[in-house]
Protein backbone atom coordinates (compact mmCIF):
# COMPACT_ATOMS: atom_id res chain seq x y z
CA UNK A 1 0.00 0.00 0.00
CA UNK A 2 1.11 3.30 -1.00
CA UNK A 3 1.89 5.59 2.07
CA UNK A 4 1.58 9.04 1.30
CA UNK A 5 -0.11 10.33 -1.83
CA UNK A 6 -0.34 13.83 -3.70
CA UNK A 7 -2.81 14.47 -6.45
CA UNK A 8 -2.50 17.45 -8.22
CA UNK A 9 -5.72 18.50 -9.42
CA UNK A 10 -7.88 16.73 -6.50
CA UNK A 11 -10.65 19.14 -6.27
CA UNK A 12 -11.40 19.04 -10.47
CA UNK A 13 -14.50 16.86 -11.63
CA UNK A 14 -12.28 13.70 -12.07
CA UNK A 15 -9.88 14.39 -9.41
CA UNK A 16 -12.94 14.43 -6.33
CA UNK A 17 -13.36 10.78 -7.67
CA UNK A 18 -9.53 9.65 -7.47
CA UNK A 19 -9.46 11.48 -3.88
CA UNK A 20 -12.44 9.63 -2.89
CA UNK A 21 -10.19 5.90 -4.31
CA UNK A 22 -7.88 6.54 -2.74
CA UNK A 23 -8.72 7.90 0.88
CA UNK A 24 -7.58 4.37 2.99
CA UNK A 25 -5.10 3.39 0.67
CA UNK A 26 -2.70 6.21 2.29
CA UNK A 27 -2.38 9.71 3.85
CA UNK A 28 -3.68 12.02 1.01
CA UNK A 29 -2.84 15.36 0.21
CA UNK A 30 -4.89 17.41 -2.46
CA UNK A 31 -3.25 20.32 -4.81
CA UNK A 32 -5.03 23.00 -6.61
CA UNK A 33 -6.15 26.03 -6.83
CA UNK A 34 -9.54 25.73 -5.16
CA UNK A 35 -10.04 23.07 -1.34
CA UNK A 36 -11.54 19.04 -2.17
CA UNK A 37 -15.19 18.13 -1.60
CA UNK A 38 -13.63 16.16 0.93
CA UNK A 39 -12.65 17.33 4.68
CA UNK A 40 -10.16 13.72 5.78
CA UNK A 41 -7.67 14.91 3.49
CA UNK A 42 -4.70 17.89 3.89
CA UNK A 43 -5.13 20.99 1.17
CA UNK A 44 -2.10 22.73 -0.19
CA UNK A 45 -4.06 25.61 -2.25
CA UNK A 46 -1.81 26.35 -5.67
CA UNK A 47 -0.91 25.87 -9.12
CA UNK A 48 1.32 23.23 -10.99
CA UNK A 49 3.03 26.48 -12.84
CA UNK A 50 4.31 26.93 -8.75
CA UNK A 51 7.64 25.31 -9.18
CA UNK A 52 9.06 25.84 -5.59
CA UNK A 53 5.90 24.93 -4.22
CA UNK A 54 5.74 21.81 -5.93
CA UNK A 55 8.70 20.62 -4.48
CA UNK A 56 8.03 21.90 -1.30
CA UNK A 57 4.72 19.67 -1.27
CA UNK A 58 6.75 16.55 -2.91
CA UNK A 59 9.22 16.33 -0.18
CA UNK A 60 8.04 12.59 1.86
CA UNK A 61 5.29 11.38 -0.35
CA UNK A 62 6.09 8.28 -2.06
CA UNK A 63 3.15 8.80 -4.99
CA UNK A 64 1.98 11.77 -6.83
CA UNK A 65 -0.46 11.38 -9.15
CA UNK A 66 -0.83 14.14 -11.34
CA UNK A 67 -4.52 15.11 -12.65
CA UNK A 68 -4.29 19.17 -12.58
CA UNK A 69 -4.75 19.77 -16.26
CA UNK A 70 -6.86 21.97 -19.41
CA UNK A 71 -8.92 19.04 -19.65
CA UNK A 72 -10.36 19.75 -23.75
CA UNK A 73 -9.64 22.03 -26.50
CA UNK A 74 -12.81 24.21 -25.13
CA UNK A 75 -12.20 25.23 -21.95
CA UNK A 76 -8.90 27.35 -22.28
CA UNK A 77 -7.07 29.48 -24.81
CA UNK A 78 -4.56 27.41 -26.84
CA UNK A 79 -1.36 29.00 -25.18
CA UNK A 80 -2.89 28.56 -22.07
CA UNK A 81 -3.81 25.35 -22.60
CA UNK A 82 -0.28 24.05 -23.90
CA UNK A 83 1.42 25.83 -21.24
CA UNK A 84 -0.87 24.26 -18.52
CA UNK A 85 -0.49 20.60 -19.61
CA UNK A 86 2.93 20.37 -21.10
CA UNK A 87 4.57 22.98 -18.82
CA UNK A 88 2.75 21.79 -15.90
CA UNK A 89 3.68 17.54 -16.18
CA UNK A 90 7.45 18.70 -16.99
CA UNK A 91 7.48 20.69 -13.43
CA UNK A 92 5.70 17.68 -11.73
CA UNK A 93 7.67 15.41 -12.78
CA UNK A 94 10.90 17.47 -12.28
CA UNK A 95 9.88 18.19 -8.59
CA UNK A 96 9.23 14.54 -8.16
CA UNK A 97 12.26 13.32 -9.30
CA UNK A 98 13.71 16.33 -6.77
CA UNK A 99 12.01 15.21 -3.99
CA UNK A 100 12.84 11.22 -4.45
CA UNK A 101 9.50 10.40 -5.16
CA UNK A 102 9.35 6.78 -6.04
CA UNK A 103 5.81 6.91 -8.03
CA UNK A 104 4.16 9.21 -10.71
CA UNK A 105 0.69 8.56 -12.20
CA UNK A 106 -0.25 11.00 -14.74
CA UNK A 107 -3.32 11.31 -16.87
CA UNK A 108 -3.14 11.67 -20.61
CA UNK A 109 -6.38 11.17 -22.96
CA UNK A 110 -7.13 9.27 -25.93
CA UNK A 111 -6.60 12.68 -27.63
CA UNK A 112 -2.85 12.12 -28.05
CA UNK A 113 -3.64 9.65 -30.82
CA UNK A 114 -4.55 12.72 -32.94
CA UNK A 115 -8.01 10.59 -33.88
CA UNK A 116 -10.41 13.69 -32.00
CA UNK A 117 -10.18 17.40 -33.06
CA UNK A 118 -8.22 16.48 -35.80
CA UNK A 119 -8.27 16.45 -39.63
CA UNK A 120 -10.98 13.89 -40.82
CA UNK A 121 -8.77 12.07 -43.48
CA UNK A 122 -6.72 10.97 -39.93
CA UNK A 123 -8.76 7.24 -39.33
CA UNK A 124 -7.96 4.17 -37.00
CA UNK A 125 -5.45 2.30 -38.35
CA UNK A 126 -6.72 -0.85 -36.96
CA UNK A 127 -9.04 -2.28 -34.38
CA UNK A 128 -8.99 -2.26 -31.57
CA UNK A 129 -6.64 0.57 -30.83
CA UNK A 130 -3.69 -0.21 -28.36
CA UNK A 131 -1.02 1.58 -26.89
CA UNK A 132 0.94 1.40 -30.19
CA UNK A 133 -1.34 2.95 -32.35
CA UNK A 134 0.30 5.82 -34.23
CA UNK A 135 -0.15 9.18 -33.07
CA UNK A 136 -1.12 12.35 -35.15
CA UNK A 137 -2.24 15.11 -33.39
CA UNK A 138 -1.73 18.54 -35.02
CA UNK A 139 -5.07 20.46 -32.88
CA UNK A 140 -3.23 21.91 -29.72
CA UNK A 141 -4.69 20.10 -26.84
CA UNK A 142 -4.31 16.56 -28.31
CA UNK A 143 -0.72 17.51 -29.42
CA UNK A 144 -0.38 18.69 -25.68
CA UNK A 145 -1.08 15.49 -24.86
CA UNK A 146 1.05 13.35 -27.07
CA UNK A 147 4.21 16.07 -25.75
CA UNK A 148 2.94 15.10 -22.06
CA UNK A 149 3.77 11.15 -22.98
CA UNK A 150 7.13 12.15 -24.43
CA UNK A 151 7.64 14.23 -21.09
CA UNK A 152 6.68 11.24 -19.29
CA UNK A 153 8.87 8.39 -20.90
CA UNK A 154 12.27 11.15 -20.97
CA UNK A 155 11.96 11.11 -17.05
CA UNK A 156 11.17 7.32 -16.90
CA UNK A 157 14.17 6.65 -19.24
CA UNK A 158 16.11 8.96 -16.54
CA UNK A 159 15.81 5.67 -14.18
CA UNK A 160 14.87 7.69 -11.00
CA UNK A 161 11.05 7.37 -10.74
CA UNK A 162 8.57 5.24 -12.30
CA UNK A 163 5.77 6.60 -14.52
CA UNK A 164 2.60 5.29 -15.62
CA UNK A 165 0.51 6.91 -17.98
CA UNK A 166 -3.16 6.18 -18.10
CA UNK A 167 -4.87 7.41 -21.32
CA UNK A 168 -8.69 7.30 -20.62
CA UNK A 169 -11.29 7.84 -23.05
CA UNK A 170 -14.28 9.94 -22.90
CA UNK A 171 -14.75 10.35 -19.69
CA UNK A 172 -18.52 10.74 -18.88
CA UNK A 173 -20.15 12.76 -16.07
CA UNK A 174 -23.37 13.24 -14.57
CA UNK A 175 -25.11 16.10 -17.10
CA UNK A 176 -23.50 14.02 -20.09
CA UNK A 177 -25.77 11.05 -18.81
CA UNK A 178 -29.13 12.16 -20.86
CA UNK A 179 -27.04 12.11 -24.05
CA UNK A 180 -26.29 8.76 -23.92
CA UNK A 181 -28.23 7.22 -26.65
CA UNK A 182 -28.32 10.08 -28.98
CA UNK A 183 -24.12 9.71 -28.95
CA UNK A 184 -24.68 6.04 -30.12
CA UNK A 185 -26.46 6.55 -32.77
CA UNK A 186 -24.18 8.93 -34.12
CA UNK A 187 -22.68 7.86 -36.47
CA UNK A 188 -19.81 10.62 -36.65
CA UNK A 189 -19.31 10.63 -33.08
CA UNK A 190 -15.98 11.98 -32.56
CA UNK A 191 -15.01 9.98 -29.48
CA UNK A 192 -15.95 7.15 -31.39
CA UNK A 193 -18.40 6.18 -29.44
CA UNK A 194 -16.05 5.41 -26.44
CA UNK A 195 -16.65 6.12 -23.11
CA UNK A 196 -15.73 5.17 -19.62
CA UNK A 197 -17.20 6.45 -16.18
CA UNK A 198 -14.77 8.50 -13.32
CA UNK A 199 -14.90 5.59 -10.66
CA UNK A 200 -13.25 3.05 -13.61
CA UNK A 201 -10.74 5.51 -14.28
CA UNK A 202 -10.06 6.27 -10.72
CA UNK A 203 -10.15 2.51 -10.13
CA UNK A 204 -7.08 2.83 -13.02
CA UNK A 205 -5.34 5.32 -11.17
CA UNK A 206 -5.05 3.46 -8.30
CA UNK A 207 -3.96 0.38 -9.69
CA UNK A 208 -1.62 2.07 -11.66
CA UNK A 209 0.16 3.90 -8.26
CA UNK A 210 0.41 0.84 -6.80
CA UNK A 211 1.06 -2.47 -8.89
CA UNK A 212 4.94 -3.45 -8.53
CA UNK A 213 7.50 -3.72 -11.38
CA UNK A 214 6.68 -0.36 -13.55
CA UNK A 215 8.87 1.31 -14.84
CA UNK A 216 7.35 3.25 -17.87
CA UNK A 217 3.55 2.17 -19.09
CA UNK A 218 1.03 4.04 -21.15
CA UNK A 219 -2.65 2.44 -20.35
CA UNK A 220 -5.84 2.76 -22.34
CA UNK A 221 -8.78 3.18 -20.04
CA UNK A 222 -12.32 2.71 -21.10
CA UNK A 223 -15.79 1.05 -20.63
CA UNK A 224 -15.64 -2.49 -22.11
CA UNK A 225 -18.08 -1.78 -24.99
CA UNK A 226 -19.24 1.08 -26.88
CA UNK A 227 -22.26 3.71 -27.19
CA UNK A 228 -25.12 2.65 -28.94
CA UNK A 229 -26.87 -0.51 -29.76
CA UNK A 230 -24.66 -1.23 -33.64
CA UNK A 231 -22.06 -3.80 -33.42
CA UNK A 232 -18.74 -2.34 -33.52
CA UNK A 233 -17.36 -3.43 -36.60
CA UNK A 234 -20.43 -3.49 -38.63
CA UNK A 235 -20.52 0.60 -37.26
CA UNK A 236 -16.38 1.28 -38.63
CA UNK A 237 -17.58 -0.14 -41.95
CA UNK A 238 -20.67 2.04 -42.18
CA UNK A 239 -18.44 5.16 -41.27
CA UNK A 240 -15.71 4.55 -43.31
CA UNK A 241 -16.60 2.68 -46.09
CA UNK A 242 -13.87 1.37 -48.16
CA UNK A 243 -11.74 2.84 -46.13
CA UNK A 244 -13.09 1.05 -42.79
CA UNK A 245 -9.71 0.25 -40.15
CA UNK A 246 -8.77 -3.18 -40.16
CA UNK A 247 -9.77 -5.77 -37.42
CA UNK A 248 -6.62 -7.46 -35.94
CA UNK A 249 -8.34 -9.08 -33.01
CA UNK A 250 -11.36 -10.29 -34.69
CA UNK A 251 -12.40 -12.55 -31.51
CA UNK A 252 -12.98 -9.67 -29.27
CA UNK A 253 -16.00 -8.24 -32.09
CA UNK A 254 -17.27 -11.85 -32.77
CA UNK A 255 -17.42 -12.36 -28.78
CA UNK A 256 -18.42 -9.01 -27.80
CA UNK A 257 -19.83 -7.11 -31.28
CA UNK A 258 -20.13 -4.23 -29.14
CA UNK A 259 -16.74 -4.33 -27.74
CA UNK A 260 -15.00 -0.67 -27.95
CA UNK A 261 -12.52 0.88 -30.44
CA UNK A 262 -9.80 1.26 -27.86
CA UNK A 263 -8.34 -1.79 -26.02
CA UNK A 264 -8.21 -2.23 -22.51
CA UNK A 265 -6.30 -5.87 -22.25
CA UNK A 266 -2.93 -3.63 -21.72
CA UNK A 267 -4.99 -2.29 -18.18
CA UNK A 268 -6.58 -5.74 -17.34
CA UNK A 269 -3.56 -7.52 -17.90
CA UNK A 270 -1.01 -5.46 -16.29
CA UNK A 271 -3.39 -3.70 -13.42
CA UNK A 272 -5.82 -6.47 -12.92
CA UNK A 273 -8.30 -3.15 -14.02
CA UNK A 274 -11.85 -4.60 -14.68
CA UNK A 275 -14.06 -1.86 -16.29
CA UNK A 276 -17.84 -1.86 -14.51
CA UNK A 277 -19.19 1.52 -16.93
CA UNK A 278 -22.38 0.35 -18.44
CA UNK A 279 -24.07 3.48 -20.30
CA UNK A 280 -27.73 2.15 -20.37
CA UNK A 281 -27.71 2.38 -16.28
CA UNK A 282 -26.19 5.57 -16.85
CA UNK A 283 -29.07 6.45 -19.15
CA UNK A 284 -31.92 5.58 -17.12
CA UNK A 285 -30.12 7.33 -13.95
CA UNK A 286 -31.05 10.03 -16.20
CA UNK A 287 -34.60 9.25 -16.93
CA UNK A 288 -35.15 9.16 -13.48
Amino acid sequence: MTRKILITGGAGKLGRFVVDEMIGRGDVTVMDLRAPLQKDVKFIEGSVLDFDLLKRSFEGQDCVIHLAAIPNPRTAPADITFNTNVQGTWQVLQAAEDAGVKRVVVISSDAATGLHYNPENWQPQYLPIDEKHPLRPVEFYSLSKEVTEVICRGYANRGKIEIAVIRPTHIVFEHEWPEMVERGSDLQNYHLWAYVEPEDVAQAIRLAAEVPGIAYEIFIVAAADSLGELPTAERAKERWGDRAPEIRNAALYRDNPSAGVFDISRAREILGYEPRSDWRKLYAKAKV
